[in-house]
Protein backbone atom coordinates (compact mmCIF):
# COMPACT_ATOMS: atom_id res chain seq x y z
CA UNK A 1 0.00 0.00 0.00
CA UNK A 2 1.13 3.56 -0.65
CA UNK A 3 -0.21 4.78 2.68
CA UNK A 4 -1.08 3.08 5.96
CA UNK A 5 -4.76 2.58 6.72
CA UNK A 6 -6.27 4.33 9.69
CA UNK A 7 -6.37 2.03 12.69
CA UNK A 8 -9.71 0.26 13.09
CA UNK A 9 -10.88 0.60 16.69
CA UNK A 10 -13.80 -0.99 18.53
CA UNK A 11 -16.67 1.31 19.53
CA UNK A 12 -15.80 3.73 22.32
CA UNK A 13 -18.27 2.03 24.67
CA UNK A 14 -16.43 -1.27 24.29
CA UNK A 15 -13.04 0.39 24.79
CA UNK A 16 -14.22 2.13 27.97
CA UNK A 17 -15.72 -1.08 29.36
CA UNK A 18 -12.49 -3.03 28.82
CA UNK A 19 -10.34 -0.18 30.13
CA UNK A 20 -12.42 0.10 33.32
CA UNK A 21 -11.81 -3.62 33.97
CA UNK A 22 -8.02 -3.27 33.88
CA UNK A 23 -6.08 -3.54 37.15
CA UNK A 24 -4.66 -0.23 38.34
CA UNK A 25 -1.56 -0.80 40.49
CA UNK A 26 0.23 2.14 42.07
CA UNK A 27 3.57 0.69 40.99
CA UNK A 28 4.65 -1.36 38.03
CA UNK A 29 6.35 -4.80 38.29
CA UNK A 30 9.79 -3.19 38.05
CA UNK A 31 8.99 -0.94 41.02
CA UNK A 32 8.65 2.29 39.04
CA UNK A 33 5.59 4.49 39.61
CA UNK A 34 2.67 3.62 37.35
CA UNK A 35 2.74 7.12 35.88
CA UNK A 36 2.54 7.85 32.16
CA UNK A 37 3.02 10.92 30.01
CA UNK A 38 1.21 10.97 26.68
CA UNK A 39 0.85 13.17 23.63
CA UNK A 40 -0.27 13.07 20.02
CA UNK A 41 1.95 14.00 17.11
CA UNK A 42 1.92 13.87 13.35
CA UNK A 43 3.88 11.05 11.82
CA UNK A 44 5.74 11.79 8.58
CA UNK A 45 6.92 8.96 6.41
CA UNK A 46 7.16 9.09 2.63
CA UNK A 47 3.45 8.78 2.08
CA UNK A 48 0.56 11.16 1.75
CA UNK A 49 -1.70 11.97 3.53
CA UNK A 50 0.03 12.16 6.87
CA UNK A 51 -1.36 10.38 9.89
CA UNK A 52 -1.18 10.88 13.63
CA UNK A 53 -0.12 8.62 16.48
CA UNK A 54 -0.40 8.78 20.24
CA UNK A 55 2.66 7.97 22.32
CA UNK A 56 2.67 7.32 26.06
CA UNK A 57 5.88 6.80 28.00
CA UNK A 58 6.72 5.86 31.56
CA UNK A 59 9.38 8.50 32.40
CA UNK A 60 11.37 6.25 34.74
CA UNK A 61 11.46 3.01 32.77
CA UNK A 62 11.10 4.57 29.30
CA UNK A 63 8.52 1.90 28.46
CA UNK A 64 6.41 3.03 25.54
CA UNK A 65 2.81 2.54 24.49
CA UNK A 66 1.72 3.74 21.07
CA UNK A 67 -1.45 3.60 19.02
CA UNK A 68 -2.61 4.77 15.63
CA UNK A 69 -2.40 5.85 12.90
CA UNK A 70 -5.49 8.00 12.85
CA UNK A 71 -6.63 11.57 12.60
CA UNK A 72 -6.03 13.27 15.94
CA UNK A 73 -3.91 16.42 15.55
CA UNK A 74 -5.58 18.07 12.58
CA UNK A 75 -9.01 18.77 14.11
CA UNK A 76 -9.68 22.48 14.51
CA UNK A 77 -10.69 22.59 18.18
CA UNK A 78 -9.12 21.13 21.29
CA UNK A 79 -12.32 19.32 22.22
CA UNK A 80 -12.50 17.68 18.79
CA UNK A 81 -8.86 16.63 19.05
CA UNK A 82 -9.50 15.13 22.48
CA UNK A 83 -12.61 13.30 21.26
CA UNK A 84 -10.55 11.74 18.47
CA UNK A 85 -7.56 11.01 20.72
CA UNK A 86 -9.21 9.24 23.68
CA UNK A 87 -10.14 6.02 21.80
CA UNK A 88 -6.52 5.60 20.70
CA UNK A 89 -5.29 6.44 24.20
CA UNK A 90 -7.47 3.76 25.79
CA UNK A 91 -6.56 1.25 23.11
CA UNK A 92 -2.85 1.85 23.74
CA UNK A 93 -3.29 0.67 27.34
CA UNK A 94 -5.56 -2.21 26.36
CA UNK A 95 -3.09 -3.65 23.86
CA UNK A 96 -1.89 -6.93 25.35
CA UNK A 97 1.64 -7.77 24.25
CA UNK A 98 1.41 -11.24 25.79
CA UNK A 99 3.61 -12.69 23.08
CA UNK A 100 6.49 -10.39 24.07
CA UNK A 101 8.67 -11.98 26.73
CA UNK A 102 8.95 -10.22 30.11
CA UNK A 103 6.59 -7.42 29.08
CA UNK A 104 4.24 -6.18 31.84
CA UNK A 105 0.62 -7.23 31.60
CA UNK A 106 -1.88 -4.51 30.61
CA UNK A 107 -2.94 -2.17 33.38
CA UNK A 108 -4.56 1.21 33.71
CA UNK A 109 -2.33 4.10 34.78
CA UNK A 110 -2.27 5.17 38.40
CA UNK A 111 -1.66 8.72 37.20
CA UNK A 112 -1.06 10.27 33.82
CA UNK A 113 -0.32 13.67 32.36
CA UNK A 114 -0.06 15.40 29.02
CA UNK A 115 1.49 18.44 27.35
CA UNK A 116 -0.44 21.41 28.74
CA UNK A 117 -3.44 22.39 30.84
CA UNK A 118 -5.82 22.88 27.90
CA UNK A 119 -5.10 19.44 26.45
CA UNK A 120 -5.33 17.87 29.91
CA UNK A 121 -8.74 19.42 30.57
CA UNK A 122 -10.06 18.49 27.13
CA UNK A 123 -9.01 14.83 27.51
CA UNK A 124 -10.38 14.74 31.06
CA UNK A 125 -13.75 16.02 29.85
CA UNK A 126 -13.95 13.32 27.17
CA UNK A 127 -12.96 10.57 29.64
CA UNK A 128 -15.70 11.69 32.03
CA UNK A 129 -18.20 12.02 29.20
CA UNK A 130 -17.73 8.39 28.13
CA UNK A 131 -17.85 6.95 31.64
CA UNK A 132 -14.21 6.13 32.37
CA UNK A 133 -13.89 5.40 36.09
CA UNK A 134 -13.50 8.66 38.00
CA UNK A 135 -10.13 7.94 39.64
CA UNK A 136 -8.51 7.67 36.18
CA UNK A 137 -10.21 10.69 34.63
CA UNK A 138 -7.89 13.16 36.33
CA UNK A 139 -5.22 14.22 33.81
CA UNK A 140 -2.28 16.32 34.95
CA UNK A 141 0.26 18.51 33.17
CA UNK A 142 3.68 16.97 32.67
CA UNK A 143 6.88 18.58 33.93
CA UNK A 144 9.60 19.90 31.64
CA UNK A 145 11.74 16.86 32.43
CA UNK A 146 8.88 14.51 31.49
CA UNK A 147 8.30 16.46 28.29
CA UNK A 148 11.96 16.04 27.36
CA UNK A 149 11.66 12.27 27.90
CA UNK A 150 8.53 12.14 25.75
CA UNK A 151 10.18 14.11 22.95
CA UNK A 152 13.29 11.94 23.07
CA UNK A 153 11.21 8.78 22.88
CA UNK A 154 9.21 10.25 19.99
CA UNK A 155 12.41 10.71 18.01
CA UNK A 156 13.51 7.12 18.66
CA UNK A 157 10.09 5.69 17.82
CA UNK A 158 9.95 7.70 14.63
CA UNK A 159 13.39 6.50 13.55
CA UNK A 160 12.52 2.90 14.37
CA UNK A 161 9.38 3.08 12.27
CA UNK A 162 11.39 4.42 9.36
CA UNK A 163 13.99 1.69 9.73
CA UNK A 164 11.39 -1.07 9.99
CA UNK A 165 9.51 0.23 6.97
CA UNK A 166 12.80 0.66 5.11
CA UNK A 167 11.59 4.08 4.13
CA UNK A 168 13.23 7.44 4.20
CA UNK A 169 11.67 10.81 4.97
CA UNK A 170 10.81 13.07 2.10
CA UNK A 171 13.73 15.27 1.01
CA UNK A 172 14.01 18.43 3.04
CA UNK A 173 12.50 21.44 1.35
CA UNK A 174 13.72 24.94 2.21
CA UNK A 175 11.66 26.73 4.83
CA UNK A 176 11.00 30.41 4.20
CA UNK A 177 12.48 32.85 6.74
CA UNK A 178 9.89 33.75 9.35
CA UNK A 179 7.85 30.58 8.80
CA UNK A 180 7.02 29.42 12.32
CA UNK A 181 5.05 26.34 11.27
CA UNK A 182 8.05 24.16 10.36
CA UNK A 183 11.46 23.34 11.80
CA UNK A 184 14.06 25.04 9.61
CA UNK A 185 16.47 22.19 10.33
CA UNK A 186 14.58 19.01 9.46
CA UNK A 187 11.68 20.68 7.65
CA UNK A 188 8.96 18.89 9.64
CA UNK A 189 5.85 20.72 10.76
CA UNK A 190 5.42 21.67 14.40
CA UNK A 191 2.60 19.13 14.78
CA UNK A 192 5.26 16.41 14.53
CA UNK A 193 6.75 17.35 17.89
CA UNK A 194 5.56 17.47 21.46
CA UNK A 195 7.74 20.45 22.32
CA UNK A 196 7.04 23.84 20.69
CA UNK A 197 9.41 25.17 18.05
CA UNK A 198 12.12 27.47 19.41
CA UNK A 199 12.98 30.73 17.67
CA UNK A 200 16.50 31.84 16.79
CA UNK A 201 17.17 34.63 19.28
CA UNK A 202 19.44 36.62 16.99
CA UNK A 203 17.29 36.98 13.89
CA UNK A 204 13.80 35.88 15.05
CA UNK A 205 13.35 34.33 11.61
CA UNK A 206 14.31 30.66 11.98
CA UNK A 207 12.56 28.09 14.17
CA UNK A 208 13.83 24.73 15.43
CA UNK A 209 12.46 21.84 17.44
CA UNK A 210 15.84 20.93 18.93
CA UNK A 211 19.37 22.16 19.44
CA UNK A 212 20.58 19.40 17.12
CA UNK A 213 18.48 20.72 14.23
CA UNK A 214 19.73 24.24 14.90
CA UNK A 215 23.38 23.18 14.84
CA UNK A 216 22.96 21.09 11.69
CA UNK A 217 21.24 24.01 9.93
CA UNK A 218 23.77 26.63 11.05
CA UNK A 219 26.01 26.46 7.97
CA UNK A 220 22.95 27.21 5.83
CA UNK A 221 21.41 29.75 8.18
CA UNK A 222 24.55 31.59 9.27
CA UNK A 223 24.60 34.24 6.54
CA UNK A 224 20.86 34.96 6.59
CA UNK A 225 20.88 35.00 10.40
CA UNK A 226 23.61 37.62 10.48
CA UNK A 227 21.78 39.81 7.95
CA UNK A 228 18.44 39.56 9.75
CA UNK A 229 20.22 40.07 13.07
CA UNK A 230 21.84 43.27 11.80
CA UNK A 231 18.49 44.46 10.45
CA UNK A 232 16.79 43.67 13.77
CA UNK A 233 19.48 45.57 15.68
CA UNK A 234 19.14 48.52 13.31
CA UNK A 235 15.37 48.69 13.86
CA UNK A 236 15.71 48.63 17.64
CA UNK A 237 18.82 50.75 18.08
CA UNK A 238 18.08 53.40 15.44
CA UNK A 239 14.66 53.99 16.93
CA UNK A 240 15.81 54.37 20.55
CA UNK A 241 19.52 55.09 20.96
CA UNK A 242 20.38 58.85 21.06
CA UNK A 243 23.82 58.32 19.52
CA UNK A 244 22.36 56.25 16.71
CA UNK A 245 19.67 58.85 16.08
CA UNK A 246 22.30 61.59 15.96
CA UNK A 247 24.32 59.58 13.46
CA UNK A 248 21.26 58.99 11.28
CA UNK A 249 20.51 62.71 11.41
CA UNK A 250 23.99 63.50 10.11
CA UNK A 251 23.27 61.08 7.26
CA UNK A 252 19.95 62.82 6.50
CA UNK A 253 18.00 59.75 7.55
CA UNK A 254 16.39 61.14 10.70
CA UNK A 255 12.93 61.39 9.08
CA UNK A 256 13.16 58.12 7.16
CA UNK A 257 10.80 55.41 8.51
CA UNK A 258 13.49 53.11 9.88
CA UNK A 259 11.16 50.17 10.50
CA UNK A 260 10.14 50.16 6.82
CA UNK A 261 13.64 49.51 5.52
CA UNK A 262 13.73 46.02 4.05
CA UNK A 263 17.51 46.05 3.57
CA UNK A 264 20.45 47.95 5.04
CA UNK A 265 21.78 49.27 1.73
CA UNK A 266 20.55 52.84 2.26
CA UNK A 267 22.11 53.54 5.69
CA UNK A 268 25.21 51.58 4.67
CA UNK A 269 25.64 53.65 1.51
CA UNK A 270 25.12 56.91 3.38
CA UNK A 271 27.79 55.89 5.90
CA UNK A 272 30.25 55.11 3.11
CA UNK A 273 29.51 58.30 1.16
CA UNK A 274 29.95 60.44 4.26
CA UNK A 275 33.16 58.69 5.25
CA UNK A 276 31.59 57.62 8.55
CA UNK A 277 31.71 53.86 7.99
CA UNK A 278 34.04 53.32 10.93
CA UNK A 279 33.91 50.08 12.94
CA UNK A 280 32.38 52.02 15.84
CA UNK A 281 29.54 53.43 13.73
CA UNK A 282 28.92 50.12 11.98
CA UNK A 283 28.60 48.41 15.35
CA UNK A 284 26.37 51.21 16.66
CA UNK A 285 23.84 50.81 13.85
CA UNK A 286 24.15 47.13 12.96
CA UNK A 287 25.20 45.43 16.18
CA UNK A 288 28.31 43.70 17.56
CA UNK A 289 28.12 41.00 14.88
CA UNK A 290 27.95 43.49 12.00
CA UNK A 291 30.91 41.88 10.22
CA UNK A 292 28.93 38.69 9.71
CA UNK A 293 25.86 40.57 8.54
CA UNK A 294 27.04 43.50 6.44
CA UNK A 295 30.75 42.96 5.79
CA UNK A 296 30.33 41.80 2.17
CA UNK A 297 27.77 44.51 1.38
CA UNK A 298 30.01 47.10 3.03
CA UNK A 299 33.03 46.04 0.99
CA UNK A 300 31.04 46.11 -2.25
CA UNK A 301 29.55 49.50 -1.40
CA UNK A 302 33.00 50.90 -0.64
CA UNK A 303 34.37 49.88 -4.04
CA UNK A 304 31.33 51.20 -5.89
CA UNK A 305 31.54 54.57 -4.13
CA UNK A 306 35.31 54.82 -4.65
CA UNK A 307 34.73 54.27 -8.37
CA UNK A 308 32.49 57.37 -8.27
CA UNK A 309 30.13 56.32 -11.09
CA UNK A 310 29.58 59.28 -13.45
CA UNK A 311 26.13 60.60 -14.43
CA UNK A 312 24.73 58.42 -17.17
CA UNK A 313 26.09 55.19 -15.71
CA UNK A 314 23.65 52.53 -14.48
CA UNK A 315 25.01 52.75 -10.91
CA UNK A 316 24.56 56.51 -10.81
CA UNK A 317 20.99 56.15 -12.05
CA UNK A 318 20.31 53.45 -9.46
CA UNK A 319 21.11 55.72 -6.52
CA UNK A 320 20.06 59.07 -7.98
CA UNK A 321 16.74 59.06 -6.14
CA UNK A 322 18.06 57.87 -2.77
CA UNK A 323 21.34 59.78 -2.40
CA UNK A 324 20.84 62.97 -0.40
CA UNK A 325 21.74 65.98 -2.51
CA UNK A 326 22.95 67.88 0.54
CA UNK A 327 25.21 65.04 1.70
CA UNK A 328 28.80 65.86 0.87
CA UNK A 329 30.28 62.71 -0.67
CA UNK A 330 33.68 62.17 0.88
CA UNK A 331 34.41 58.46 1.31
CA UNK A 332 37.37 57.45 3.43
CA UNK A 333 40.60 56.98 1.46
CA UNK A 334 40.96 53.60 -0.22
CA UNK A 335 43.08 50.96 1.43
CA UNK A 336 45.82 49.25 -0.54
CA UNK A 337 43.54 46.29 -1.28
CA UNK A 338 40.75 48.65 -2.38
CA UNK A 339 43.13 50.57 -4.63
CA UNK A 340 44.07 47.30 -6.30
CA UNK A 341 40.40 46.43 -6.79
CA UNK A 342 39.57 49.86 -8.23
CA UNK A 343 42.48 49.59 -10.67
CA UNK A 344 41.26 46.16 -11.78
CA UNK A 345 37.80 47.58 -12.48
CA UNK A 346 39.27 50.56 -14.35
CA UNK A 347 41.39 48.24 -16.50
CA UNK A 348 38.34 46.18 -17.43
CA UNK A 349 36.41 49.36 -18.25
CA UNK A 350 39.19 50.40 -20.60
CA UNK A 351 39.03 47.01 -22.31
CA UNK A 352 35.25 47.38 -22.67
CA UNK A 353 35.65 50.81 -24.28
CA UNK A 354 38.08 49.41 -26.82
CA UNK A 355 35.88 46.47 -27.82
CA UNK A 356 32.24 47.50 -27.70
CA UNK A 357 30.39 49.48 -30.30
CA UNK A 358 29.28 52.90 -29.10
CA UNK A 359 25.85 52.91 -27.46
CA UNK A 360 25.68 49.12 -27.20
CA UNK A 361 26.37 46.83 -24.27
CA UNK A 362 29.37 44.52 -24.44
CA UNK A 363 28.56 41.18 -25.98
CA UNK A 364 29.24 37.79 -24.52
CA UNK A 365 32.23 37.51 -26.84
CA UNK A 366 33.55 40.79 -25.44
CA UNK A 367 33.26 39.46 -21.91
CA UNK A 368 35.16 36.25 -22.67
CA UNK A 369 37.81 38.12 -24.64
CA UNK A 370 38.42 40.41 -21.65
CA UNK A 371 38.21 37.90 -18.79
CA UNK A 372 39.83 34.82 -20.32
CA UNK A 373 43.37 36.26 -20.50
CA UNK A 374 43.05 37.30 -16.86
CA UNK A 375 41.49 34.20 -15.30
CA UNK A 376 41.29 31.43 -17.90
CA UNK A 377 38.71 28.80 -17.00
CA UNK A 378 38.02 30.58 -13.71
CA UNK A 379 36.46 33.53 -15.51
CA UNK A 380 33.22 33.13 -13.50
CA UNK A 381 35.08 34.32 -10.39
CA UNK A 382 35.63 37.68 -12.10
CA UNK A 383 32.16 37.95 -13.59
CA UNK A 384 30.89 40.18 -10.71
CA UNK A 385 33.88 42.49 -11.26
CA UNK A 386 33.02 42.71 -14.95
CA UNK A 387 29.40 43.60 -14.10
CA UNK A 388 30.62 46.25 -11.65
CA UNK A 389 32.89 47.72 -14.32
CA UNK A 390 30.03 47.76 -16.79
CA UNK A 391 27.60 49.40 -14.35
CA UNK A 392 29.97 52.16 -13.24
CA UNK A 393 30.80 53.52 -16.69
CA UNK A 394 28.82 55.74 -19.03
CA UNK A 395 26.90 54.03 -21.79
CA UNK A 396 23.88 56.15 -22.80
CA UNK A 397 20.67 54.28 -23.39
CA UNK A 398 21.86 50.93 -22.02
CA UNK A 399 20.57 49.68 -18.66
CA UNK A 400 22.51 47.47 -16.27
CA UNK A 401 19.77 44.87 -16.31
CA UNK A 402 20.34 44.32 -20.02
CA UNK A 403 23.77 42.97 -19.28
CA UNK A 404 22.78 41.15 -16.08
CA UNK A 405 20.39 39.12 -18.20
CA UNK A 406 23.15 38.00 -20.56
CA UNK A 407 22.98 34.26 -21.14
CA UNK A 408 25.87 32.21 -19.79
CA UNK A 409 24.64 28.91 -21.16
CA UNK A 410 27.47 28.58 -23.64
CA UNK A 411 30.19 29.11 -21.05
Amino acid sequence: MDEPPEALLPPIEELVSEFNDLPRPERRPDGSPNHWVFGTCRLYLDYDPTTDVIIAVNPQSNDVKMDGPGRMVSWETGSAQAEATVPYLLDAFLDDPRNIQNHPRPSAPWTWSTLDADKAQAVQDVLEKHGVRPEVCKVGVCSEEELEVLERVRGKVFQRLLDNAKKKPKPKSPVDPGNSTRCHGCGLKRQCFFTPLMMCSRCNKAHYHSRVCQLEHWTTHKRACAIHGALKHFYNRAAKDPDARALLKSLHLESYPVDQMLTLHLPLRRLVLAGQDTPENLELLFGPHYKQGVKKDHEDMRIECLLDPPPGSPSHAKYATTDAASLNASPRPATEAEQKMVKEVRDIQEQIRKRRAKGKPPSQEDMFAILWPITGRNWEAKYPVFVLARNTMVDPGVLADEFRGLSLSSA
